[in-house]
């Protein structure tokens, strides 16, 4: 036989034989072919194709590599989840650490806020203290009396920050009154004197869109307001005051006392007591008239220092 068909079975692996003319032939491949033992038959057919006319057979091994074995899988398996592991890890943790770096960043920046509006405030204190030559210094006392009296009613640290903030800024209106009236020695005219008590509504007036403080206003509003109901501008009385003027008010009354003004020196301490005392109901809150005496008397409040340069009304 000239052209002979040929029969390729690969025992073990080969489902049937594989029968193609000898000239058709080239070369044989298999591929992915399992770990394992096989035999391979290679038989010339004859004419028909049918019967093998002669046939040899080849023992093929395929042995195993180190990727065959089922533990190395797993090892691979392991190393691969492992390193989307560390990927994941690597990605969130600097997605964490630059979030971490923009918070760090906005807080820095709020605290430069907050520094720069303490420095406003304060800085605006001052120049309404300076402005009158009376009150060297008054807001910042007037500030320190509140937060003391603040915190004995309980404000958490926020509100005493805030309260602290509004008594710097109670007399801001003073800005607006003309310095002919605001340092004038002698007793003001009725005149003079009702436009000197415009300060609390021209301190609201600037006060309102000042953001920086939570109801700035109030404070310098509602600070001369009486318990009783005859202070000025409103007329509130009792708990119609808002408690933050109700405490700038009687912090601002004792400092008013307790300090030398250019038309009479402080009053006598038994005095300043007996007035705080006597307005307890009528001008202040009774319960902060306890709580400020409570201070002096325990000392936070220390009285004695205002008095130690002796100088004293002594009529009063």
């Amino acid at each position: 036989v000239n052209t002979p068909y040929v029969s390729i079975y690969l025992e073990g692996y080969d489902t049937e034989p594989r029968i193609i003319l000898q000239s058709a032939l080239i070369n044989i491949i298999y591929t992915n072919i399992p770990v394992g033992t096989y035999t391979f038959h290679l038989s010339v057919l004859d004419e028909n194709g049918r019967v093998p006319i002669s046939e040899n057979t080849y023992t093929i091994i395929k042995e195993a590599k180190i990727y065959d074995y089922w533990w190395f899988k797993v090892y691979m398996v392991g190393i691969f989840a492992l390193t989307v592991a560390y990927l994941t890890w690597i990605i969130f943790h600097t997605q964490i650490k630059r979030t971490i770096d923009f918070q760090k960043k906005e807080l820095e920046f709020v605290k430069k806020q907050l520094e720069m509006g303490n420095e406003t405030v304060l800085t605006i204190a001052r120049t309404v203290d300076a402005k009158d030559v009376n009150t060297s210094q008054h807001s910042l006392r007037v500030s320190e009396y509140s937060v003391m009296i603040a915190k004995e009613l309980g404000y958490s640290d926020e509100e005493c920050e805030n309260l602290r903030k509004a008594a710097l800024l109670h007399d801001i209106g003073k800005i607006g009154i003309p310095d002919r009236i605001l340092n004038k020695p002698e007793r003001l005219t009725d005149e003079e004197y009702a436009i000197m008590k415009s300060h609390v509504e021209k301190g609201a007036e600037i006060l309102k869109s000042f953001t920086l403080v939570n109801h700035v206003e109030e404070g310098a509003l509602y600070h001369h307001e009486r318990y009783d109901g005859k202070g000025y501008m409103h007329g509130l009385k009792g708990e119609e005051i808002p408690l933050n003027a109700r405490i700038i008010g009687i912090a601002d009354t004792f400092d008013a006392m307790t300090a030398n003004r250019v038309y009479r020196k402080k009053l006598n301490k038994d005095y300043v007591l007996g007035e705080i005392r006597r307005g307890s109901g009528t001008q202040f809150d009774p319960k902060l008239v306890d709580i400020m005496l409570r201070l002096i008397d325990s000392g936070r409040i220390d009285i004695d220092n205002l008095y130690k340069d002796g100088e004293a009304d002594e009529d009063k």
